[in-house]
């Protein structure tokens, strides 16, 4: 594991669309480093005349505001009924937590021996983002069930209620070293000076890792406003902390289960675990609760089952799709297959978006190619289908994106009316989701927005959409008169960029967006002057999404001989993309660990 990799591929949360990047960032953060660490020693030197109770003081009150910052927060959709908040954190902080995390990535991975359970271990290899998991999809890990449960008559399932939100950060210690042990250290720590500056003079090695635990403990602390509960949610740092507090778990769970013969595995959160009889199940539950209650966790009701063989290892409504071939896809196979995908979704609303992504993968690959003929009936599908859930947003746009060469303005009229109706109804909830994605198909399609929709998301406390909106606006791509940005204007004034608004702020600036008389007033933040002097942003519009395949025009040049003939239209070819992407099914994607 490097820093780079790190900052590159696991600082910003993947469902943001794809301009927001943090490349530049990575790329530079040894410069970026050295220039911050310069002004901080500078200004750490008592200056001529100044005690250093004085100069210490006159520090605090400069740059107190550094040591922590607020989360900028992207509001997710997870299907029909719930949501999660993904979370970006400063980059000042995250800098710090990663560079620590690097400094003592050997102290971490030893924990992961702690566990017999866990398919959901951080494997550095193969890995689209920083690190992926052991099982790399939802299919593997399902096989891996098979294997757990061959002799077994009884399975166990439950999950980990609000795991990432309701981690205690001070269980980081406890993860590494034990509870009782982190305890222990801490209490000389707090109380007893001496003999804790006398352990770590004598490179003692458990007082090492506990001050290198509490450490790190700090720095996650410091991303997130200073508070001890909840990790964010879409950084890779967040899954790798996680994922050491889970196997330490699994240690107190399995030592405790020695006198219960199971077998069993954990991915991520959810737990499934079986038995030869139920009363055995039943006293694994008391004993896995109180585990999680010492943690200050708790299992989630409504998810915990106890279920006799035979397992099911599939959803059952999978077998629709899997039997469902095209023989040629003209609009009646279309017909009949969207047919039976919104009769699906409708007697199993709760599993839409994964039912969706599992039925429309076929278009997404290439398996079924449409023909121009087909395409609006084709659209008009997907369009219903994304008004049915629009958690499935990104898909549809990828899909789309792949016959980009057949849109034409009645293609794009049907797209900009169901796009404005999602924002309507999403804005006003600050679903930064739906929003954030609506807008980038409006810039990725040159599709103008109207006005109104547009002044509505400049009101919204929604900074990610922000971001587009301006790009959208300064693109020049809306309807009827410019925006007003008055309002997006006192907003940023009114905001710092150590809050919740830091992208936001710091993109304004640097794209130099609203024109603002004093834009140093506006960022104060000698960190992020830094980041702007090195050319660094975080948001990129010529990035784009990599589509598996792409349907392009075949160019043929005339010989003489064509000029003779009569003019042929072009004729349309699917040809694949190349991708460091691997060909693992991914009806469920491998870092989907929230």
């Amino acid at each position: 594991m490097n820093i780079k990799k790190l900052l590159e591929k696991g600082y910003f949360p993947k469902e943001l669309p794809p301009p927001f990047e943090t490349k530049q960032f990575a790329e530079k953060h040894y410069i970026i480093s050295n220039r911050w660490n310069k002004i901080i020693e500078k200004e750490k030197e008592p200056k001529t005349g100044e005690s250093k109770s004085k100069a210490r003081k006159r520090y605090q009150e400069k740059y107190g505001k550094y040591s922590s910052s607020q989360l900028a927060i992207f509001s997710l959709s997870k299907g029909r009924y719930s949501r999660r908040k993904l979370a970006i954190p400063n980059p000042k902080q995250y800098l710090d937590l990663s560079r620590a995390i690097i400094e003592n990535w050997d102290l971490l991975r030893k924990t992961y021996n702690l566990s017999i359970y866990s398919e959901s271990t951080p494997i550095e290899s193969g890995a689209k983002r920083a690190v992926r998991t052991k099982s790399n999809s939802w299919s593997n890990f399902k096989f891996e069930l098979i294997e757990k449960s061959f002799d077994k008559k009884i399975e166990l399932r439950l999950d980990i209620s609000q795991f990432y939100p309701t981690i205690y950060t001070h269980s980081i210690p406890w993860a590494i070293l034990g509870k009782e042990k982190a305890k222990k250290l801490f209490k000389i720590s707090a109380t007893d000076k001496v003999k804790w500056k006398r352990l770590l003079d004598d490179n003692n090695i458990d007082a090492k890792e506990y001050k290198s635990a509490d450490f790190i403990d700090n720095l996650i602390r410091n991303c997130n406003d200073r508070q001890s509960i909840g990790l964010p949610i879409g950084p890779d740092v967040s899954f790798i902390l996680a994922e050491i507090i889970g196997n330490r778990i699994d240690f107190e769970i399995n030592k405790r289960l020695q006198d219960i013969i199971h077998s069993g595995t954990r991915y991520y959160d959810d737990y499934y675990l079986y038995f030869d009889t139920r009363n055995d199940a039943e006293n694994a539950l008391k004993i896995i609760q109180q585990v999680l209650f010492e943690f200050q966790l708790e299992t989630n009701e409504s998810k915990v089952s106890i279920n006799n063989l035979p397992f099911q290892y599939i959803e059952l409504w999978s077998d629709h799709f899997d039997r469902y071939k095209f023989a040629k896809s003209d609009k009646f196979e279309l017909r009949n297959f969207f047919n039976i995908l919104h009769q699906t979704i409708n007697s199993n609303k709760k599993n839409s978006s994964w039912i969706i992504h599992y039925a429309l993968k076929r278009f997404k690959v290439g398996d079924v190619e449409i023909k121009n003929k087909e395409w609006e009936i084709f659209l008009n599908f997907l369009l219903q289908t994304l008004i049915i859930d629009t958690s499935v947003i990104a898909l549809i746009f990828e899909i789309i994106f792949i016959y980009e060469v057949f849109l034409d303005k009645k293609s794009k009229l049907k797209i900009n009316n169901v796009l404005t109706t999602i924002v309507k109804e999403h804005i006003i909830l600050n679903h930064s989701f739906e929003v954030s994605w609506c807008l980038w198909i409006f810039i990725s399609l040159k599709i103008k927005c109207d006005k109104q929709v547009l002044e509505l998301i400049l009101e919204s406390k929604d900074s990610i959409s922000k971001i587009l909106c301006l790009d959208l606006i300064n693109k020049n791509l809306y309807r009827g008169r410019r925006p007003q940005m008055k309002l997006i204007k006192d907003q940023i004034q009114a905001s710092n960029s150590t809050g919740d608004n830091w992208l936001l702020i710091y993109e304004a600036v640097k794209n130099n967006w609203l024109n603002f008389e004093d834009d140093k007033l506006i960022l104060d933040n000698e960190f992020l002057d830094i980041l702007i002097n090195l050319n660094i942003s975080f948001y990129n519009s010529e990035n784009q999404i990599k589509t598996k395949i792409k349907l392009e025009k075949e160019i043929k040049l005339p010989s003489v001989l064509d000029f003779l003939e009569d003019i042929e239209l072009p004729d349309f070819n699917m040809i694949p993309i190349e991708s460091d992407e691997d060909d693992e099914e991914d009806d469920e994607d491998e870092n989907d660990w929230y």
